[in-house]
């Protein structure tokens, strides 16, 4: 039979912050990073319903044979970039002690000429407001800039980032009091969810046919998917309309 969920479910990005000012949001569907402080006031469970590295965004215009992977912009000083100041992707950044991301992250952070930004949006805009004699291109989640590059005016594209050391995933989170019944039988559902290729049909749906503009090649994959539409739509799938029966 379904798994019919009596409970309130948040889908905005902030879920984990607004579940812990009220304590009463039963399951926060977004795209979700694990992070110490978020674990420390949510569960989150378990398999991530989506994995993911990172990308460059950056203007059609600013394309170069020479940036093919995010290590590159650390051996340059034309372009500027960045990342959200705040999150995961900082985190990684942050984390490494001797590596070009340590450099990159230095230059990003440096008082006289800081680079990071308050939001995705804020990065988008400021890759758009970038000039020819100074670029910018804003470092994310592969999902959420991808997702931009596919938004009209058409004026965007992506680098893969190629980062073998950055292993990202995003989850659906739970209050820590949710009874474990309840926790087991949504992660039981996740899991068939993921094994049964539902995601595959969501991402068809949601992405490729309402893309705005045409993208490299490497977007047909899985990866790159509207995580703004497609989460709570798999959210919907897993909570009341995927058997949670053996």
């Amino acid at each position: 039979m379904p798994l019919y969920f009596k409970g309130l479910i948040c889908i905005i990005r902030d879920c984990t912050a607004l579940a812990i000012q009220v304590n009463r949001i039963d399951l926060a569907a977004a795209p979700l990073t694990q992070t110490p402080e978020r674990e420390d006031e949510v569960k989150f469970l378990s398999p991530p319903f989506m994995k993911f590295g990172l990308a460059i965004l950056m203007r059609k215009r600013d394309r170069s044979p020479d940036i093919r992977r995010i290590a590159d912009l650390a051996d340059q000083e034309k372009i500027q970039y960045g990342v959200v100041s705040s999150g995961s992707t900082a985190m990684f950044f942050r984390s490494f002690r001797r590596s070009q991301y340590s450099k990159m992250w230095s230059v990003m952070s440096s008082r006289d000429n800081p680079t990071l930004v308050d939001s995705i949006e804020d990065g988008v805009e400021r890759v758009r407001q970038s000039t020819d004699s100074r670029p910018f291109v804003f470092i994310g989640e592969e999902y959420t800039v991808k997702y931009h590059a596919s938004r009209k005016p058409c004026d965007l594209t992506y680098v893969d980032g190629n980062v073998q050391e950055y292993d990202g995933e995003y989850h659906l989170a739970v209050r820590k009091n949710l009874p474990q019944s309840t926790v087991d039988r949504l992660e039981t559902s996740l899991g068939r969810l993921n094994d049964s290729g539902q995601l595959r049909q969501l991402y068809e749906k949601w992405w490729v046919e309402r893309a705005e503009c045409s993208l490299p090649s490497s977007s047909t994959m899985l990866a790159t998917s509207a995580m703004a539409v497609l989460v709570p739509a798999a959210v919907a799938v897993v909570l009341f309309g995927f058997s949670s029966s053996e």
